[in-house]
């Protein structure tokens, strides 16, 4: 492959809720155009320690788990690392992903669809990282209309292989396509937290991107393509307010491959 696409490593960290894992896996591959990558599944099963404080009532794992088996089947085009274990915190669930990772990944979770094709912007994204050395990831998620050059909600605005974005100090789990080699560089993923304390992950990835003087991007030239589709997470965390958005979002035609978007 050249090496303006370089493998992409897909990231889905399922906790067997079956509807959201087939569409967050089947609406990338069916918009993705982008000729060089993989997908690397962890399906979590239940263990004491989970059943704490995971929502039961919406997982269904032995048949997401006899669909996970059967994707190489069905995509016999797609490559598949698929793990089928234990449950485990989560930073050493994204230890496990970045071990297997090569160039870069986009963690899509397990409840959100692809709404437009990713392919453009990877492409822009790998010559980006390439060209800045501090820029740790760009965001994946459709922008809403805080997202502009000077905008107040971010600390500034930095060019990279010709393409603008804003960049901000905090660094979330998902949503974002990230340079696996930095992530390294900075020591990967923390895994001491306790168990039903997930947002540590971010809390340190975030302190030691800081510490290493580096940030995560939007671009100014996309307007992404990842939505999240459940209104509480695996564990009971309320996100209606980000489907609320992206429902605006798409009423004004800012949503997927939306004609009007220049508009707005």
């Amino acid at each position: 492959m050249s090496k303006n696409t370089p493998r992409i490593s897909i990231w889905v960290t399922s906790t067997g809720r079956f509807d959201e894992v087939v569409q967050t896996i089947e609406t990338f591959i069916n918009q993705c155009t982008y000729p060089n990558y993989e997908f690397i599944i962890i399906e979590s099963q239940m263990t004491p320690d989970s059943l704490k404080f995971f929502d039961i009532s919406r997982i269904n794992a032995e048949k997401t788990e006899k669909y996970l088996q059967e994707l190489p089947n069905k995509y016999p085009d797609v490559k598949f690392k698929i793990f089928v274990q234990p449950w485990k915190k989560l930073g050493a669930v994204y230890n496990q992903l970045l071990a297997h990772t090569e160039g870069y990944f986009v963690n899509l979770e397990d409840d959100a669809i692809t709404v437009a094709d990713p392919a453009p912007q990877f492409v822009d994204s790998v010559r980006m990282f390439q060209d800045d050395p501090k820029l740790l990831g760009l965001r994946i998620d459709l922008r809403d209309d805080t997202v502009y050059e000077g905008s107040p909600r971010f600390q500034g605005t930095k060019e990279a292989a010709g393409v603008k974005f804003v960049y901000w100090d905090w660094c979330s789990g998902g949503a974002q396509l990230m340079d696996a080699g930095k992530v390294r560089n900075i020591g990967g993923y923390y895994e001491d937290h306790p168990v039903d304390k997930y947002g540590e992950t971010e809390i340190d990835q975030t302190t030691k991107m800081r510490s290493a003087g580096m940030y995560i991007g939007v671009s100014l030239k996309y307007y992404g393509f990842w939505v999240h589709i459940s209104e509480t997470s695996v564990q009971g965390a309320d996100r209606k307010w980000s489907c609320q958005l992206y429902e605006k979002l798409a009423k004004k035609g800012w949503h997927g491959h939306g004609k009007d978007r220049e508009q707005l």
